[in-house]
């Protein structure tokens, strides 16, 4: 069975990359949202094994990426998070990290990150293509 991921992500070009990465490893993209109410909707009925969380993702109700991510973690907490366009602050990653997040990447999306959350997956999930047998495209 495929690992099902979700894409949260206000920029469509992030996605774009984001898609193109975990379909390469062998994910199957069920969605993508770009904004955190879609992201609670879509993660509610779709039950995906990782998310690709734009930290910098905002509703207009005032809720934040951090807010999402730890309604996430309290409704699902073997989904796996990680955070995509993360700040760049060593302490504002230290809290995702410490609240769950499987990686961090600083924004923008680029190669070494990619490869990172690409061994951070493939731990977690052994069905998934190694690192050396992914195809790293920005």
């Amino acid at each position: 069975m495929a690992v099902r991921a979700l894409i949260a992500h206000s920029l469509g070009t992030t996605r774009d990359i984001m898609r193109s990465h975990l379909e390469c490893g062998g994910c199957q993209v069920v969605a993508e949202t770009e904004t955190v109410a879609q992201t609670i909707d879509i993660f509610r009925t779709t039950r995906p094994d990782v998310i690709a969380l734009d930290a910098g993702l905002r509703s207009a109700r005032g809720l934040d990426a951090l807010t999402l991510f730890r309604t996430i973690r309290r409704e699902s907490p073997a989904t796996s998070i990680m955070i995509v366009g993360a700040p760049r602050s060593a302490e504002a990653q230290r809290i995702f990290m410490r609240e769950g997040a499987l990686e961090c990447i600083p924004g923008p999306v680029d190669v070494p990150g990619l490869k990172r959350v690409w061994r951070r997956l493939s731990d977690v999930y052994p069905e998934l293509k190694r690192t050396s047998q992914t195809a790293y495209r920005t």
